[in-house]
Formats: C-alpha cells, structure tokens, sequence
C-alpha cells in the first residue's frame, strides 16, 4: 500500500499523466524544467471564461450562493477536508456544496459541485465548452456499439477527468451511490436579460482568482438558464469497465489498473518515459532559445532517452518539424531528424489545416517534400516560384487593402436574445498599398465598451473603409472570412437588427468579399503556401513565422524599415497609432512583433503569450483577445483602459502592416529573380 505524503495525485496531474505518461515526472517542477504552458487561472479564466461559468452553475441549485456559502473558499488541501467532512455530517437533508475535497490514498480532488441527498451524491462538473441540444452519444463516442467503440479525442481529456473524480468520490465514501455529471454552456440557448456576463466580474487582487458578484444577485434575476446538465455515467461505467486508457503508455491499462500507476509514480516522483510520437511537438515542457540556462528540458531528455542522440543533434530540425503531418511511422522505423527523412517516402495526407492549393504552385505534398529535400542537404535557402507567384499577382487590382481582424468568443452573452459563445469581433486594422508604391494606414476600428456587443458597427465600420474602390482585399488565413461569414449569418436571421435597406447593403456587401464573391478577399497564407518556403521557418506558414523569414531573405525590406524617419502618423507612411517607428531592429532580432511593447504589463504580459494558439498558419491573438476580456470582467482606472487600448490599436496595426511587408518582400523577391 502506498504511502501516505504530501504528493497528491490531483485530477489535473492525472489528466497530464494520460495527455503523456512522462509529464507527471515533469509537472510542478518549475524551478528544475523549463514549461511553456500557461499556469495562471486569472489569465485562463480571462481567456475562456470558465471561472464565471462556475459561478452561474452554482445558481443552478440555490437561490443565493454567496449568502448559502456553499463554497469552500480554502485553497489548503487539509483544510478542505475538514470542511468537507464537516457539512457531510451535518443534519440537513440536502446539502450543496462547491469545491468540496475527496481524498482516497494518494489521490485528491475538488469537486465543482455537489448536491448530496441521503446516501446519494450528484457530482457537478463545470466545463466552459459548449454543447447543443441536439447532442447525441455520437457526439463523444466513435464507433457507437461496435467492437472498435471510444470515446471521441476532442472529449478524452473531459471524460476520464469526471471518471477520476467518481471514481476518487467512490472510493472516499463507498457508502454513497454517486452519479456523474457535467454542466455546459448551451450554444443554442438565448439569454434573457441584458448584460449577464457583467454580473461575474474577475478580480485578483487579493492574490487568489476569483468572480465577484454583486451583493444579493438571485437567481430569479438571471432569467431562463442558458446552461445545461448532461448525465454521463454510462460513459463513466463504460471508462472504468470496458475501454482501454488511451495512455502514450505501449502497455494496455484499464482505468483503475493506470490510476494505481499514475498513484504511485508520481507520490515516488519516479519517471517512465512514454515513446517518442507525432504529439511530442505540442509538448510544454521545452527550453527557448533565450530561457534561464539553469532550467533542464523534458522533451530533450525525453528525446535523449528515445534515440542516444546528444542534445546537440536534437536541436536541429526534427522528424516532427515536418509541416502538417504524421510521423510516427517514421519515428518507429527510427528516422527522428528531418535530414534523415527519405522525401519520396511523404505520402499525401487529410488534415483540417492542410492548404487549398492555387493555381499551378507548390502542393502540401510538394511541400512537404521540398522541406525535407532541403533539411537532407542541408540547404538554407530559400525557394521563391517567380512564375507562379507573377501569374497570381496579375489577377490583383490595386489599390490593395490589408485587413485583421481581432476577435473573441464569451461564454456568458452580452445582451439579451444572445448565446453563449458567440464570435465578437471588436477590432479590425486597415492599410493600403497604392500603385504608385505609396502605403498608408488607412482605417482602423475599435470597441470596447463594457456589455456591448460591437458586430454591428464593426461590420459597418469595415464596409464604409473598404468600399472607396474595387482594388484587392487580402487577409491571411481563414479567420477574417469565417468572422465575415458569422456576420452575414448573425444578420440574416435577425441576431443583429438592422434596418432592411441597409440589411441587404450589408449582406450583399460581406457575400461579395468572402469566398466565392465578386470581390472575394485574396488570402496572403495560401500565396505564401503556394509559391515561397524559407527552411528557417521550419515548415510553419503562419504569419509571424513568414515575417521574419522574408525580412531575412529581402534586402530591400531591411534597407527600407531599419530606420527612424519611415513610418509614423507624420512620416511617409502613415500610421494612426506610432509617431516614428523602427520596425526592424537587430536588438529585436530583425522581428517586427518583438518591438511592440506588451498590452498588459507585469506579470500579466509576462504570461500572456503563452494564451496564443500554435496552429501552423494561424495568428491567434491570444494576447488581442485576452486584453479584450481583461476589459470586460474586470474593474480598472480610465488611465488603465486608455494604455490597453493603445496597445491593442499598436498589436492590430502591426498586423496588417506585416501583410504589406510581406507582400512589399515577395513583390521584390519576384523583381529580384527576373
């Protein structure tokens, strides 16, 4: 029998011990292992909203939690207990409480809610991903009554966390008969009254995360519910006796076989090391180029273990650097550098990010084969396609227009009539290339204001900047149309109300410039994809990867932007927002994105990047969308407000105007390969 010590196995190390195995050697090192993933609940909680979530759930099953005091506030595990064990054995007939402890051995967990009646314990787990209601068990099983049955990859991590809980709940008490649940935003269900995300602000000033709600808040006053109770312990029973733990382990477990395992593993702070895979590219727990020199890797001794390679050789450009593909059947041959990879051997491969080719330019195959081709010999330079790239170019119109966007999505709606999660698009930067070569920062859009929701006059704003002429619109990658698109939809049926004339002007207007429309927006990701690969970009084609590589590779762009005098709102090109900006600097490593100051300062801005999303091609905004929020749900001084929303008009400008240099670069790759 394990041991009993202060090393619980809490329901989040369990859920990184099945991401993989070695992670639990790893995890809560943080002054031995460098580990790159975002460990700040008040940036969590500004990013997807699932503390506030939590809050509303608890209006579910009492009229006034704050005053019930159904919370267990205590962050100390001892603490918790005791508490919990002491309303356990109160005399009320029915108690409801949230964040109440469970301890079984080693293993320890708080519970979102939990509402106790008798002998029987209901088990709320609160989760800020939406559901619909016309979700089926389809919805997180593939397979459905077939030998081959499991639960669905995007669900796994939420499915085993409520199974751990139970079983731990379980174990604590067997007495009790205790069902599973879980409480989600309904992504079809409207609000009823205005402002409800306003009524959870996020504060952190006591140090500790947590929501404030306004004194004596009822649940009357909340109007009909928007989330929903789905019941899962079939799935639960089926997670404990039937399906194999999707562990990284080669080894099969069921689930209370490989709970034991993580149990005793990680109470000994033993390591074993998973094998090597394709996913060994989303790991945290690497070491940056410029990180504290005393903090060790993981993924290096991982990758040490795997191969005997020196870390030497692991840091150069890996099997798993192959852009947007599967590589495990290279890694079990025992191929795990890119040079060693045999380019014929790349087989065309479905992904949701894989590319729609254009014209006659490099296919993801093509691609992928050219990455490996050049890692093979050891080829820096860079492949620019002048022909491709002058035939796609002659179908452009000048003058071109620069478009980003700034986006976020909120669990709990503004207004009434509105759903959970709905896209906001609050920002858009706007800048022009004119024919003559003169560039200017156009336009830009911005709002704000707290419990507003801004589509509208977003989407107005956009129309009136761009429809002074007909010259090309470029965006990079599908973010902007798929916003355009949720507009249109948004207008059609009435979510946001507009006047019939200008209704149609309106959707006419956004189905001209998305796919398939008359003015259809050019997206720069698939030029870039199609017609130009620099190796140093290690086959990453979003935007602030490609930047820095094609200032690299054009001396005609270092030439233009490494001084002062260029660009500013008196300068020849004109900004809205710099007064003289250099935008190429070596103290910056030659890298626009880096010269920007952080939206939010201190420890705040210190974390925030890692909030981004690391999709190929994908500019997330993490840093845009989280200072967006940080507006919204907490309270701070107009001074605080006025220095974040210049941040954000910096960050939103600096992102069209790397689309001009970008293209400004491959104009001058094409002239320079006549």
């Amino acid at each position: 029998m394990i041991q009993q010590s202060n090393r619980y196995l809490t329901k989040s190390r369990f859920k990184e011990g099945l991401e993989c195995f070695t992670k639990l050697y790893y995890t809560r090192k943080t002054n031995e292992y460098a580990n790159q993933s975002l460990d700040d609940p008040f940036l969590k909680a500004l990013a997807n909203g699932g503390f506030q979530v939590g809050e509303l759930a608890k209006f579910l099953f009492c009229d006034n939690p704050v005053e019930e005091k159904i919370t267990i506030d205590t962050l100390n595990y001892e603490e918790a207990l005791q508490e919990t064990n002491s309303r356990l054995n109160s005399h009320s007939n029915k108690k409801i409480i949230a964040e109440a402890a469970f301890k079984h051995n080693n293993l320890f967990i708080r519970a979102d809610i939990i509402v106790i009646e008798g002998k029987t314990i209901n088990l709320y787990e609160v989760k800020a991903k939406s559901t619909s209601s016309e979700d089926g068990i389809e919805t997180y099983l593939s397979n459905n009554n077939k030998p081959k049955e499991k639960i669905r990859s995007n669900w796994i991590s939420y499915l085993y966390d409520l199974a751990f809980q139970k079983y731990v709940i379980s174990k604590a008490l067997p007495d009790y008969k205790v069902n599973a649940y879980m409480i989600m935003p309904n992504k079809d269900k409207t609000t009823s009254i205005e402002g409800l995300n306003q009524l959870f602000q996020i504060d952190k000033s006591s140090g500790q995360t947590k929501i404030i709600i306004p004194k004596g808040l009822k649940r009357e006053e909340l109007g009909n519910s928007i989330l929903e109770i789905v019941n899962f312990d079939d799935i639960v029973d089926k997670i404990w006796h039937t399906y194999e733990v999707p562990t990284t382990l080669p080894e099969k477990y069921n689930f209370e076989t490989f709970i034991k395992l993580c149990e005793e593993k990680y109470v000994k702070d033993e390591r074993i090391f998973a094998p090597i895979t394709t996913n060994c590219k989303k790991c945290s727990y690497y070491k940056k180029a410029n990180e504290n020199n005393s903090l060790k890797s993981g993924f290096i001794e991982c990758w040490k273990n795997a191969t005997n390679y020196s870390e030497e050789l692991l840091n150069k450009d890996l099997v798993i650097d192959l852009w947007n593909q599967n590589v495990d059947k290279f890694i079990k041959e025992g191929v795990y550098l890119l040079g060693s990879i045999n380019p014929e051997s790349i087989s065309e491969t479905k992904s949701k990010n894989a590319i729609i080719e254009i014209n006659n330019g490099l296919s993801s195959s093509d691609r992928k084969k050219m990455q490996a081709t050049k890692a093979k010999q050891n080829d820096s330079s860079y492949y620019f396609d002048k022909t491709g790239f002058d035939d796609e170019m002659k179908q452009w119109k000048y003058p071109f227009h620069m478009i980003d966007f700034e986006t976020s999505t909120v669990s709990l709606p503004f207004h009434k009539n509105k759903r959970p999660y709905q896209g906001i698009a609050f920002q858009f930067s706007h800048h022009i290339i004119h024919e003559n070569g003169n560039i200017e920062h156009a336009n830009q859009f911005i709002h704000f204001e707290k419990g507003v929701y801004p589509n509208l006059e977003f989407i107005k704003a956009l129309k009136k900047s761009l429809s002074n002429d007909d010259g090309t619109i470029f965006r990079y990658h599908n973010h902007e149309n798929n916003y355009l698109n949720m507009i249109y939809r948004q207008i059609e049926i009435g979510e946001i109300e507009v006047e019939e004339n200008e209704k149609l002007d309106l959707l006419n207007f956004i189905k001209s410039v998305t796919n398939g429309g008359s003015r259809a927006m050019v997206d720069l990701y698939k030029v870039v994809s199609s017609y130009y690969y620099e190796p140093s970009t290690k086959g990453k084609n979003g935007l602030k990867y490609i930047l820095p590589a094609i200032i690299y590779n054009s001396d005609y762009l270092r030439a233009k932007y490494s001084c002062k005098g260029i660009y500013g709102k008196d300068l020849a090109i004109k900004s809205l927002n710099f007064e003289d900006q250099k935008w190429i600097d070596a103290a910056y490593q030659n890298d626009p994105y880096k010269t920007l100051p952080k939206i939010l300062e201190n420890q705040i801005g210190d974390n925030i990047d890692k909030l981004e999303i690391d999709i190929d091609g994908i500019s997330d905004g993490g840093a845009a969308l989280t200072a967006y929020n940080f507006l919204q749900y907490t309270n701070i001084s107009h001074e605080e407000k006025m220095l974040i929303k210049d941040g954000l008009l910096r960050y939103c400008e600096l992102d069209t105007m790397a689309m001009v240099m970008l293209l400004e670069g491959l104009i001058n790759l094409k002239e320079n390969n006549n």
